[in-house]
């Protein structure tokens, strides 16, 4: 009875720890957007699959630690791989413990969910993976079940694609596939790894495989070119160059591996299909460049997009930027160079080291949309090249291997792909998952015992598995709480803050949203910079410029913002965007000067960023100091005089300061005109009683669009500024009425300010 309950119990943590691992692909099916997951988190797309996947790898790691202690076959085995991983958790530990912000490098944030935390979760995931399927030799079968949910993710992306059941891409992705990712890039990089195993296992069902003994042979092989067949279509569809070019690549490497290195045999038709493949490459490569401007190609969002790729490509070109940037901090001293910046720090990097050339593109990037470049920054040279050396490790460990040399050919075809697709953009939790199974895989092929005094070489009996169970047990529980709970409730909780009515559909008052925005800023480390982010956008879009809220919900807000400000700047000092958000909002509240400060600030830790040039000056502008307000725009426009946006702030502070001469030569010169029908220009006019501007801007307005009753509204008070004829304004205005009667409540509005002499520019 003895041995029969020892057994069972074994037997249950086996299958628990394979079904937990072949449940890891599809994590990426999470959406914890309420509807298709029970919470409603913050970066729903983003969230829910993380969360999910560290709470399995935590119940993961207290069912493998249990098995390993009673049977020796699932305890570690040394590779090179191993060792490279394990050293490369230890010198992040060290950078991160190091770091500018070490709470954000370890716990990272909503938006990423990356940081320390997850590079522990994702070894955790590397050794048990790389013990338990390699010991019962299941990886064939985890391959299958990966296979088959990107088949799932594959229609998804077609009925995206083709908007059939009404399905359609989320909207920050556009026209492009992204599935259940909410980011296209994500999708493609999920199928570029799903491609390859899917061509592994038709490798391998012709020697003997577990879906040839179920299926058959010519039904398995059917099923596989199906599924590569949406596999490349859910590629093709998010529009993603990088892991395209990738899954393109990796197949001509895999092609020329298997040229190069196979010699008769089964394979030998293989051998020849892979050089006729080159063959057709080459002559669809030079077809595709001969055609790349005709319609055919720029009709398609895909190929237009391949055919855009250049060196001015404004894609590319920011990625140089970007990578210039992240080279004046790598450099920047022997710390960064040895020990980096910490994980979730490269926004230092990228606002000290900003260039205004980016004007027109993203203002707050966090990464340097090159992994390995990323690596370096986050950990320094070390933990680059240890980055780059898995690869390397893992590609020998396949070569080495007694795979067959097609089986060879497919991993490191689908390495060169990954590391190529690698080169512009950086990696998120699906992709990692991925990059892990490919290392535990590798790792598994090697052929080494563990080593006694590295691990225990023999077995322990059940009652250390009764000692170890209770403590495994209250680690998990409690270590799984402390390193979840807060984090999941504050997703939640921000959520409700931002969400403008409650749960029957009435508005909230904004004190309540206030008490659950206090709720949010309780719950840990995680999230707490997003959430004092949203404060402070909150309270300045919707409590300071309202004149419906009272004093006592202002002042509320405005301690509570404050607050939450000061606390988050003594934990992250030097950060440019916290500095503006927090200018942005006092600002609002009137208080300039306190405004000007934290602008200041900013500008000291990102001296050439436009965007906080722009701030200081409407500061400034709306103090009114006129004078003070032109430096800094001036500044902003020298840095880029092909700014539109430079020009115009820059163009208004001239106005201000009563030198129109050199404002109108600006716009002239842009524009062809003083008439610029914009923002800051018509505030311009406005305080300056330039209205006979504004009533040629607003002239051209209505004879554009006739129904356009507000620029018509506005032309016909313009006409009482103007003329300073009561009579004029008035007949306009009653005119406009007979021609739109259901706006005449408003318009009649403007009528009696008119006769009351209230009415004022």
């Amino acid at each position: 009875m003895v041995y029969s309950s020892v057994m069972d119990y074994t037997k249950i943590l086996r299958w628990v720890l394979i079904i937990g691992l072949c449940c890891v692909p599809f994590i990426a099916f999470i959406v914890a957007d309420g509807v298709h997951f029970p919470l409603n988190l913050f970066f729903p797309y983003i969230t829910g699959k993380n969360f999910t996947f560290r709470i399995l790898v935590e119940i993961l790691t207290a069912c493998y630690v249990l098995l390993a202690i009673h049977v020796p076959k699932y305890r570690p085995r040394a590779s090179l791989i191993m060792w490279a991983f394990g050293l490369l958790v230890v010198w992040m530990a060290i950078s991160t413990a190091a770091s500018v912000d070490p709470i954000k490098s370890f716990w990272s944030n909503f938006e990423r969910m990356d940081g320390y935390i997850t590079t522990i979760h994702l070894f955790a995931l590397f050794v048990i993976s790389g013990a338990v399927l390699t010991a019962d030799a299941w990886w064939e079968n985890s391959f299958v079940v990966v296979v088959w949910a990107s088949v799932l993710q594959g229609l998804y992306a077609v009925m995206q694609a083709y908007h059939i059941f009404g399905l359609s891409p989320s909207s920050q992705s556009g026209a492009r596939a992204d599935t259940t990712f909410g980011n296209a890039t994500y999708l493609a990089v999920y199928m570029l790894f799903s491609f390859f195993i899917t061509l592994y296992l038709m490798l391998r069902t012709p020697i003997n495989s577990w879906a040839r003994r179920t299926f058959g042979k010519p039904t398995v092989m059917t099923l596989y070119a199906i599924a590569l067949l949406l596999q490349f279509l859910g590629v093709y569809y998010t529009e993603s160059r990088g892991p395209l070019l990738g899954l393109i690549g990796g197949l001509i490497i895999a092609a020329i591996y298997i040229a190069l290195y196979t010699r008769g045999g089964q394979w030998q038709t293989l051998r020849k299909v892979s050089l006729w493949g080159l063959g057709v490459v080459v002559v669809l490569t030079l077809v595709f460049i001969g055609i790349k401007n005709t319609s055919f190609i720029q009709k398609s969002g895909t190929l237009s997009r391949l055919a855009s790729i250049s060196l001015t490509d404004k894609t590319t070109d920011s990625r140089f930027l970007l990578w210039g940037e992240a080279w004046q901090g790598f450099k920047q001293s022997p710390k960064t160079i040895f020990l980096g910046w910490g994980q979730e720090n490269f926004s230092y990097v990228f606002n000290e080291y900003y260039n205004p050339n980016m004007y027109d593109q993203e203002q707050w990037f966090d990464r340097a949309h090159n992994q390995f470049i990323d690596m370096t920054i986050d950990g320094g040279l070390p933990a680059g090249l240890l980055y780059i050396a898995l690869f390397l490790l893992a590609a020998w460990s396949i070569i080495k291997s007694r795979l067959e040399v097609p089986e060879q050919a497919v991993f490191l075809g689908l390495l060169a792909g990954y590391a190529f697709n690698n080169l512009f953009v950086f990696d998120n939790l699906t992709s990692y998952l991925f990059f892990i199974a490919i290392l535990a895989f590798a790792h598994g092929l090697s052929e080494k015992k563990p080593h006694g005094w590295m691990f225990m070489s023999r077995p322990l009996g059940d009652r250390a598995v009764a000692i170890a169970a209770p403590i495994a047990i209250v680690v998990l529980v409690w270590g799984g709480w402390a390193l979840n709970g807060p984090g999941i409730a504050r997703a939640k909780t921000l959520i409700d803050a931002l969400t403008p009515v409650d749960a029957t559909g009435a508005a909230k008052d904004p004190s309540v949203n206030l008490a659950e925005f206090k709720s949010a800023l309780a719950d840990g480390p995680l999230g707490y910079q997003e959430t004092v982010e949203q404060l402070f956008q909150f309270s300045s879009n919707n409590i300071a410029q309202s004149t419906t809220i009272s004093p006592d919900v202002k002042q509320q807000a405005y301690t509570l913002t404050q607050q939450a400000g000061d606390a988050m700047l003594a934990q992250r000092k030097g950060d440019a965007r916290l500095e503006l958000f927090y200018g942005v909002f006092l600002d609002q509240v009137g208080q300039y000067q306190a405004a000007l400060a934290h602008l200041q600030n900013a500008i000291a830790d990102s001296p050439k960023k436009q965007q906080i040039l722009f701030e200081i000056g409407a500061t400034y502008l709306a103090a009114g100091d006129n004078k003070d307000a032109l430096p800094p725009l001036k500044e902003a426009y020298e840095e880029t005089p092909q700014y539109d946006q430079a020009l115009l702030y820059y163009a208004t502070a001239l106005y201000y300061n009563g030198d129109t001469t050199d404002a109108d030569a600006l716009l002239i010169k842009q524009y062809g005109t003083v008439n610029v029908d914009q923002q800051q220009i018509l505030q311009a006019y406005f305080a300056t009683k330039m209205y006979s501007r504004l009533e040629a801007i607003y002239n051209a307005r209505v004879a554009k669009d006739p129904t356009d009753i507000q620029s018509a509204v506005a032309e016909a008070v313009l006409r009482y500024f103007v003329t300073g004829n009561k009579a004029v304004g008035i007949a306009a205005l009653n005119a406009l009425i007979k021609a739109n009667p259901s706006v005449a409540t408003q318009i009649q509005s403007f009528i009696d300010q008119i006769n009351a002499g209230t009415l004022k520019p």
